[in-house]
């Protein structure tokens, strides 16, 4: 994925914000902010708005191409798990880890709460 990609969905409000990056050989920190604009909350539960499950794989899955280089198509998910909700203006972390060309994993969390992390193969 490239920047021009990113841009335009941040145009349309799709990402969070990213706030940092600490970028290793096959691995990733970014600490972001889930800004209370984004399209995920509109119409998603009147309520309390929360950043769907699916949301939080596609960011995970767009952040794993642009920052360890891995194919885009997903061929299978497995161990996710979802703990906690994500909401409006919540600063969390998310670590993507490269577990082999087309495998990685993330995390979601803040402190010592896990919000949500799976296992990725993409091919």
């Amino acid at each position: 994925m490239n920047e021009q990609i990113l841009m335009k969905n941040n145009a349309q409000k799709l990402l969070p914000t990213i706030n940092s990056v600490e970028q290793q050989p096959d691995s990733v920190l970014l600490t972001i902010t889930i800004d209370a604009e984004l399209r995920c909350f509109q119409g998603h539960f009147d309520d309390v708005a929360v950043v769907p499950g699916v949301v939080q794989l596609d960011w995970a899955i767009t952040f794993a191409c642009e920052y360890l280089a891995m194919p885009g198509d997903v061929l299978d998910i497995s161990v996710l798990k979802f703990q906690k909700l994500l909401l409006p203006d919540m600063k969390v972390q998310l670590v993507l880890e490269k577990k082999s060309p087309e495998k990685f994993s993330f995390c979601y969390f803040k402190d010592d709460d896990k919000f949500a992390s799976a296992r990725v193969v993409l091919g």
